[in-house]
């Protein structure tokens, strides 16, 4: 594989899993009462609790996406 294909696969995944997590945060902020109910009930978590983790989710998605996307992409994007 070319290194160009690789800065363009890291590029591409970056705008795929950006999207997803956007879609997600947008889909929480607009459905949040119905969703919170559905994952209290399927994971016997309270309500509150699930606030937490909903944060801790964004959170640690998003520096994934940053470590092992969007930082490979900007060195291989500087290199070449």
């Amino acid at each position: 594989m070319a290194i160009e294909q690789i800065v363009s696969f890291l590029g591409w995944s970056t705008i795929v899993n950006m999207v997803i997590l956007s879609v997600s945060a947008v889909l929480l902020l607009l459905f949040r009462q119905s969703i919170i109910t559905i994952h209290s009930q399927l994971f016997n978590v309270e309500h509150k609790a699930l606030n937490l983790l909903y944060v801790q989710y964004f959170a640690f998605y998003k520096v994934l996406i940053v470590f092992f996307n969007l930082v490979p992409y900007m060195i291989l994007k500087v290199i070449i």
